[in-house]
């Protein structure tokens, strides 16, 4: 398995990012336990009407294979505090588009923790962002946002996300992903996209002193450290 990339997430941001690695021909593991509804198809672009109440690990092994990738496993589950270190050891990558925040909090930990690079994306209306992140150096998602936010932001169900923006984002995120794959360090990048000006924004934000993640002094992944919330980050902290 260590030569696969492990894909957390076959949404809006998932999908786009899936999609490009399997066209560069790498081994692929996908984590979901979503079934495709109606309403995804608008913007998971490895979903066709026909795929409507198939698990999106399963519609997305049969595209992505299609698309030239080496090799497809897939896990339908939700990756949880108890689960997250046995899902995410033993990968050449990671890379995660999920839907709430504390989904991605508790990927970056586990990721610090096995010793495995992540790259991230998020995305609400408008707007997305996506980070590179190796172990033990650089900043983490800690570094940036310190804490999963609280619940006083706008959710993703309420706030929606564009169709145009997870697609660019997405397009960021594996290009991120790719160059990490190929040998590269575009570790601690921190690229923000704002689709309404089309404008997109990189910097190196700073690692934090004290971050938990970086300094190993997380030991083990509280259910109560990643209540699920989703909220608007905000993204000029530390940066």
């Amino acid at each position: 398995m260590k030569d696969r990339v492990l894909v957390i997430g076959l949404g809006g941001l998932g999908c786009p990012m899936a999609r490009i690695l399997a066209e560069q021909g790498h081994a692929l593991h996908l984590l979901d336990d979503d079934v495709v509804d109606v309403t995804n198809l608008q913007r998971q672009i490895l979903f066709e009407p026909d795929d409507v109440g198939r698990p999106k690990v399963e519609a997305a092994r049969d595209r992505l294979l299609a698309f030239g990738a080496r090799e497809v496993v897939v896990t339908r589950e939700r990756m949880r505090p108890d689960t997250a270190l046995r899902l995410l050891r033993d990968h050449a990558l990671v890379v995660e588009g999920t839907d709430n925040y504390a989904s991605k909090f508790l990927a970056f930990d586990a990721a610090r923790a096995v010793g495995v690079p992540i790259v991230s994306a998020g995305a609400v209306r408008w707007s997305g962002w996506t980070m590179a992140s190796f172990p033990h150096e650089g900043p983490c998602l800690r570094c940036v946002f310190e804490d999963v936010p609280s619940s006083g932001g706008a959710t993703c169900a309420e706030a929606g996300v564009v169709g145009p923006v997870v697609g660019v984002v997405g397009a960021m995120a594996a290009g991120l992903a790719l160059s990490i794959l190929r040998g590269d360090s575009p570790r601690g990048i921190l690229l923000r996209y704002d689709g309404l000006a089309g404008r997109v924004r990189s910097s190196r934000p700073l690692p934090r002193p004290g971050c938990p993640s970086c300094e190993g002094l997380i030991e083990g992944l509280s259910p109560d450290g990643y209540a699920p919330k989703c909220g608007d980050l905000n993204l000029t902290n530390r940066s």
